[in-house]
């Protein structure tokens, strides 16, 4: 068993009397521990003269195997060219050192060997921060009084200031130590990810009634529906603030079949809403919308474009040092202009740029079509042509799969390879294996399972899956919410429970993603005038350490997660999911930094930590209000029936530890 034993030098971490860690002592400062629960223990330090800083050390001996921030960095990080925390400290050596809340845990760091799991963490909002670095004897684990960050900040794709918190003098410290012995697997955050929910979860209730939601969804998209002069219809790909116009405006000229535009998804939202009303308006958008996409986005080899777009910035390149117009172009495209200045793009024999073709959308894509065919086949309406598109798809992704099982990441519209690397490409897994429900040729079937172990393989090896979010090339969360979807898809085509266990392990994974605490700031702050509470939410990737509403699609795989094993935790997080994505929706009326938000609309982010964007300062929400939201939202509604589910908030954790 677990324990802290006092010996001549001082504290030590002990699995049946064998140290694995020391606690560093303080002169002038006594230590005691408090059991929690078993392996885990509160520790608190006094000291005999107050002081305004401290450092709470735990050094865990000899070489990890695998370490974690959960949400900053998962061993160290590397993969992908985006700015984000490399290793252990910076380059002119200064170990890094973050925030309590840039975690989803507070201060909490991670380390592991084949014998033991060990974390140290702190009490939510108790002005401290956190780091993990190599020394001589091994890994030290540190919270620090007070709240710093050093030697500098990331942002989104640049560097910004350090930072340097203050605090009063006081005398007495408190941090949370957890030591779980090995069970001979590795990444084992198991059982730091199931103490900090029952630590730090407390109840949330949810925001608004399932049928609210649902109008509202339906209001937002009706209002992101648009038509071009050519004969292209589609729901465009969200809305952000104009100064030239001091107005919302939805994104002109610009549709993504998946990812953030959702266009076919939001036209199956409108199948599904004429099925329940009536309204053959919607029915009409809808089959224009897909009809549209096959017609301008079709290509020869069986993919199909991931976006589309009339913009006339497409058909000009930006020179170096290009400074968009903040009067000219909306708040958030002012970003993607400035990032677009320099750079030589592919272009088309008509001059327009290409864009990549990546799996996220084409795989989304094939689900779209396949469940378009569906609905409208049970509403009387025969479209042969959409369950072909989807079949090309899925042959399109079979034919470049290689012999490993990996199915490359992005094309050209001849079909092309551009890219190879990433979990992205599970997001076309899912239809797959539709496709071999539908038709019962196991060709498609071996393909989902061989692609499936591939991408797999990959967390059971590194720990972590990569490369989901589009626009950052990096460890992130997007990646396992495909890749947990499928295994559960691959249980219920083969009933074989190894795909549960999968599905279990990638969940965990996703938990590390999983804010387990409320945040508290100043009342001043815009978070706290829009009512957002961090609990739930979950962080983008390693490099984007923002908070978004992507677990809208976990929502059932959590759910159906906890109807096949019982575990109880599946669904409070699926709760706890579901009411932190369903905040701080307009609802028409919401008047929030200056501006009325249009009915429906949503933050694609809150920046809740010391992170921003060009534009957009840390402790705000992005400003920018996607379509994706909407429509995950949507698909939950539509393919859960029972929405009292959606209407109960989380009211219980069982095994909730009090304090």
């Amino acid at each position: 068993m677990t324990n802290i034993e006092k010996l001549e030098s001082g504290y030590v971490v002990t699995i049946d009397g064998k140290p694995y860690a020391r606690i560093l002592s303080v002169e002038g400062a006594t230590d005691t521990f408090e059991p929690i629960e078993d392996g885990a223990w509160k520790w608190h330090r006094h000291t005999d003269v107050p002081t305004d800083h401290m450092r709470m050390e735990m050094l865990f001996y000899g070489e990890p195997t695998f370490t974690m921030i959960p949400a900053i960095s998962y061993n160290g990080n590397g993969y992908g060219g985006f700015a984000e925390y490399v290793g252990d400290r910076a380059e002119d050596g200064t170990p890094w050192s973050f925030a309590s809340h840039r975690a989803t845990i507070p201060c909490c760091t991670y380390s592991e060997n084949s014998e033991i799991s060990l974390a140290l963490m702190a009490e939510a909002n108790d002005n401290n921060a956190c780091s993990l670095y190599k020394v001589d004897e091994g890994e030290l684990h540190v919270v620090i009084f007070p709240e710093e960050e050093k030697p500098k900040t990331l942002q989104r794709h640049f560097w910004g200031d350090p930072f340097q918190g203050t605090m009063e003098p006081q005398s007495d410290f408190t941090a949370i130590i957890l030591a779980v012995p090995s069970d001979g697997t590795r990444h084992r955050y198991k059982s730091l990810m199931d103490f900090a929910w029952r630590y730090y979860g407390h109840d949330i209730a949810a925001p608004m009634t399932a049928k609210e939601l649902y109008r509202l969804g339906i209001a937002y998209s009706r209002f992101l529906f648009e038509r071009e002069k050519n004969g292209f219809a589609g729901f465009t790909m969200g809305s952000q603030w104009h100064l030239g116009t001091t107005s919302y405006k939805k994104t002109e000229h610009r549709y993504e079949i998946g990812w953030v535009g959702q266009s076919a998804s939001m036209a199956n939202a409108f199948i599904y809403d004429y099925m329940q009303t009536g309204d053959k308006e919607k029915l009409d958008m809808a089959i224009e919308s897909h009809d549209a996409w096959l017609k301008f986005g079709k290509y020869p080899a069986g993919h199909i474009a991931a976006r589309i777009d009339y913009d006339e910035w497409r058909y000009f390149e930006f020179p170096a040092g290009y400074e968009p117009d903040r009067w000219e172009v909306g708040e958030c495209t002012y970003e993607t202009y400035r990032n677009f200045a320099g750079k030589k793009l592919r272009r088309a024999p008509d001059g327009q740029i290409q864009l990549r073709n990546d799996i996220c959308n084409i795989g989304t894509g094939a689900d779209g079509y396949f469940e378009a065919y569906d609905l409208l086949k049970e509403a009387g309406i025969d479209k042969p042509e959409y369950l072909q598109a989807a079949y090309d798809i899925c042959d399109f992704a079979l034919s470049n799969q290689d012999e490993n099982g990996a199915i490359p990441k992005a094309w050209d519209n001849d079909g092309k390879v551009l890219a190879k690397k990433g979990t992205v490409a599970c997001f076309v897994i899912l239809p797959i294996i539709t496709a071999y429900k539908k038709s019962g040729d196991k060709k498609y079937l071996d393909a989902a399972v061989k692609a499936f172990d591939f991408y797999y393989s990959e967390l059971e090896r590194e720990g972590f899956t990569t490369a989901g979010a589009l626009d950052t090339d990096s460890i992130d969360k997007e990646s396992s919410s495909p890749l947990l979807r499928d295994a559960l898809a691959l249980y219920n085509v083969t009933g074989d429970k190894k795909y549960i266990a999968c599905a279990e392990k990638i969940a965990w994974y996703l938990c590390t993603w999983m804010m387990h605490f409320t945040v508290k700031y100043p009342e001043d702050c815009l978070i706290s005038k829009m009512g957002y509470d961090t609990f739930g939410s979950t962080s983008v990737s390693t490099p984007h350490q923002a908070l978004d509403q992507y677990a809208l699609r976990d929502v059932l795989s959590f759910l159906e997660l906890y109807e096949i094993t019982g575990y109880v935790q599946w669904r409070e997080r699926a709760l706890a999911f579901w009411c932190n994505a369903c905040q701080c929706i307009s609802d028409g009326t919401m008047y929030l930094n200056g501006r009325l938000r249009p009915a429906g609309a949503q933050d694609e982010a809150i920046f809740h930590t010391r992170w921003g964007r060009y534009g957009v300062k840390p402790f705000g929400p992005s400003q920018w209000l996607p379509a994706w939201p909407t429509a995950f939202r949507l698909e939950s509604l539509r393919w859960h029936k029972d929405w009292s589910f959606f209407d109960e908030g989380l009211t219980h954790i069982e095994g909730k530890i009090e304090k």
